[in-house]
């Protein structure tokens, strides 16, 4: 790749298990409605375009606001609108109670949106991206695993490792690396699903929440796609080498960005080595739908290996603490120890770290699980 060209690629993505990416937007309690045994996520965007509910939600709202009659006056206005509420919701799910018997309060996430439009960030792109080029070169990887390897290092020096690796913010190659918000999702496969955390060495489960998922494509219809477009401009580098820029990281970009297959190759060796450390991670766990698990790992690594001019790649909120970092391996006992006392995680186990992962449950079948945020990208010109 010479100091003028640049790299510049539609890439098409599609999702292989339920993706995430946070809005920060919680659904409210009020958007929920308990009916006996089922707990309803309300579409009030569809609510709110019959405007006989709106009459009668804004008259009862004192009630519709307080947690010990929501659900009461809620389904006084369905009632007496004659209204299904089923077909006024984004989905239901058995009711989830507490020791005493009464619904307990959940967290549902929403999926980040625009307008109404779902939509991937191109930041979210970028980051993962991002974290899979590092860790695709051992020689950039490394010093963030050494950092942690002295017991008494500070949390700025921590902090600081990718400014001595690749230069600061400012100087970052990675400025050279401009990717797109996707184009927008069809709505018909944004859907509100269970997802829990398992602990992989002893059947214990914590509080399931819900977030609205991405999901991928059972029918193979070709439809559950967007469009992304990522460039690399190499003449954004020759200025930054200018300005101090550290030569190493520009040179090795230059050599990822040298062509498609060097990048393709580069992501998919990334990939490759998170997708191994996710089957070591399982296969040594108790974890009862271990199966299930390493069954999809299999698959997406053959995915990976023969998509042609493409790769898969993990995104998104709640994927992992190695899909997030840089890391080749697991953190060694020590290694984790220095982690938690910079870092705060107190509750961290220094075995088998992480001891926990996410899942998404698609259905009310124990065997219906998939891991979250992977995605396949297609480059085409």
């Amino acid at each position: 790749m010479n100091k003028n060209s640049t790299f510049s690629k539609r890439m098409i993505i599609e999702p292989i298990s339920p993706v995430f990416i946070g809005s920060g937007e919680k659904v409210g309690k009020f958007e929920t409605l308990v009916d006996g045994g089922k707990t309803y996520i309300l579409n009030f965007d569809k609510l709110m375009e019959n405007d006989e509910f709106v009459e009668s939600f804004v008259e009862k709202m004192d009630e519709i606001l307080n947690p010990s009659t929501k659900d009461g006056a809620l389904k006084e206005i369905f009632d007496k609108l004659k209204i299904n509420i089923g077909d006024y919701s984004h989905t239901s799910f058995p009711t989830i109670k507490d020791k005493n018997g009464k619904p307990k309060t959940l967290q549902i996430s929403r999926f980040v949106h625009t307008a109404g439009r779902f939509y991937i960030p191109g930041s979210s792109i970028k980051g993962a991206i991002r974290t899979a080029l590092i860790k695709a070169n051992e020689a950039f990887a490394e010093p963030f695993e050494n950092a942690l390897n002295t017991p008494n290092v500070s949390k700025s020096e921590v902090n600081k490792i990718e400014d001595n690796v690749f230069g600061s913010a400012q100087l970052s190659p990675f400025k050279a690396l401009i990717i797109s918000d996707s184009s927008f999702i069809d709505k018909n496969y944004i859907k509100f699903k269970k997802v829990e955390v398992i602990h992989l060495e002893r059947p214990k489960q914590g509080i399931p929440q819900f977030f609205e998922v991405w999901l991928h494509d059972l029918r193979n219809t070709g439809s559950n796609k967007v469009e992304s477009r990522i460039t690399f401009k190499a003449d954004v580098l020759s200025k930054l080498l200018q300005n101090g820029a550290r030569k190493e990281a520009v040179d090795y970009l230059m050599q990822v960005f040298g062509s498609e297959k060097n990048f393709v190759d580069t992501m998919k060796e990334a990939a490759r080595i998170l997708i191994e450390m996710e089957k070591q991670k399982i296969s040594a766990s108790n974890y009862q739908q271990k199966n299930e698990l390493l069954n999809f790992y299999n698959t997406l690594s053959k995915i990976n290996k023969e998509t042609e001019n493409g790769f898969v790649l993990r995104i998104g909120g709640h994927s992992g603490f190695y899909s997030k970092t840089a890391y080749r391996g697991f953190l060694k006992r020590d290694q984790v120890k220095v982690l938690k006392i910079l870092f705060g995680y107190k509750k961290v186990k220094e075995n088998n770290f992480p001891v926990t992962t996410r899942i998404v449950r698609l259905s009310e079948s124990p065997k219906d699980i998939l891991p979250v945020g992977w995605i396949k990208v297609k480059l085409l010109d």
